[in-house]
């Protein structure tokens, strides 16, 4: 029986057992190696397509003699496009003939038909395109194992803060694109773009009424290039000031207006007040003791959420600010790796600034908002309503 020392604490003993998807694929793979009872059906079932080989022809014979400098540089260029062609498997006839097809239209007297040079080039041009679809696509190792996108956070968490080798992350890919079927009478293979589609339609009377109502706001969606954006790594940039934004970001679905049913009450200025810390309080605490409000925008940024508080709760505190005749307040509440945080966008600066004045500090369910100003590439013009995300409606909840 293995005796434990009782000083660990109760996650470092978690870590110890735990055990990552590279660690498991490489047993699995160890496994495999010195498995000998295996079969030729087998053997056959693990075989690879690769891209086909490309054929390489120094670059020499053709410069060999006395050459100018100018005579040189043209033929070496002409060299590194024939070397590319080569490259995406066309033959030296046809190599001859793509270099050489605007003067095969425009010839005259005898050749070929214009018809046939053109099926040609047409059937040349299918097999460049071809050839750049295969060299385009993914370089994995044969034995990696694809994860859903839960399953790479799970291990990239596991990751962090450990000592881990870094070729086990060859071992597993994460890979959004999901097998289709491949009969065509199946429902199933146009189940994606029926869903597209419906999600595209906007019905203007169901939109304004939601528009309209004081207790809406739209589920939270993906941000745009411009607008703030969360760090790689949050944890290693708690003590930073705010997050910046990365402009490769993927938008998610289609903004669909929800509805919240029950009125949403304000909370009163006088409890705000008589429950939150202030600035100095909150750099007492050793994770924020770096805190900085930033350079005023209109974008807030909050972090050390409560995990139970839902788009309502933020509205119940934000939306006091909103105004008649200005846009809607944006709203957006991550998850996964990056919950317990929001991006909140006004429609002017003076908004955001009195914002974060009154409840920079508040106790929201047990836990301090800490809001900074968000960091953005570029700076957005006031009246610029093209903010991520979730929007408050713009009439403020009922009181």
């Amino acid at each position: 029986m293995r005796r434990v020392n009782s000083s660990l604490s109760s996650d470092e003993l978690l870590l110890e057992d735990l055990e990552t998807e590279g660690e498991r694929q490489l047993k699995s793979l160890l496994h495999h190696q010195l498995d000998t009872s295996v079969s030729i059906e087998q053997c056959k079932s693990k075989r690879r397509c690769f891209a086909p080989a490309a054929f390489y022809k120094p670059f020499g014979e053709e410069a060999a003699g006395a050459l100018s400098l100018s005579q040189f540089q043209a033929l070496q260029e002409s060299d590194k496009e024939t070397s590319s062609l080569r490259e995406l498997g066309l033959s030296d006839s046809e190599i001859l003939l793509w270099k050489n097809q605007d003067s095969a239209r425009k010839g005259s007297g005898l050749g070929a038909a214009p018809e046939a040079t053109q099926e040609r080039l047409d059937a040349i041009r299918e097999k460049l395109e071809e050839r750049r679809r295969i060299l385009a696509l993914p370089q994995r190792f044969a034995g990696s194992k694809q994860l859903s996108r839960r399953e790479m956070e799970i291990e990239q968490a596991l990751f962090q803060g450990t000592d881990r080798h870094s070729f086990l992350r060859a071992l597993y890919h994460q890979d959004d694109t999901q097998k289709r079927g491949t009969d065509e009478k199946d429902p199933m293979v146009h189940l994606e773009s029926v869903y597209q589609e419906l999600l595209s339609k906007k019905c203007p009377e169901k939109v304004q009424s939601a528009t309209n109502d004081p207790c809406s706001s739209p589920t939270p969606q993906g941000s745009r290039t411009e607008e703030p954006s969360l760090p790689e790594q949050e944890e290693q940039a708690e003590q930073a000031a705010s997050p910046s934004v990365s402009a490769a970001e993927p938008q998610q679905s289609p903004p669909r207006p929800v509805v919240i049913k029950e009125p949403v009450e304000f909370v009163p200025e006088e409890e705000i007040l008589r429950n939150r810390l202030s600035e100095e309080e909150l750099r007492k605490i050793p994770r924020f003791s770096s805190y900085h409000p930033g350079e005023p925008n209109r974008v807030l940024y909050l972090k050390n959420l409560c995990p139970r508080v839902t788009v309502r709760d933020l509205v119940s505190l934000f939306a006091r600010f909103q105004r008649e005749d200005s846009p809607p307040i944006q709203f957006r509440l991550l998850s996964g790796r990056m919950r317990d945080q929001a991006f909140i966008t006004f429609p002017d600066t003076e908004s955001a600034q009195r914002a974060l004045q009154l409840l920079n500090g508040y106790k929201l369910q047990g836990k301090p908002l800490v809001i900074a100003f968000g960091k953005s590439r570029k700076h957005l013009p006031e009246g610029d309503s093209a903010i991520p995300s979730s929007s408050a409606a713009e009439n403020p909840p009922a009181t």
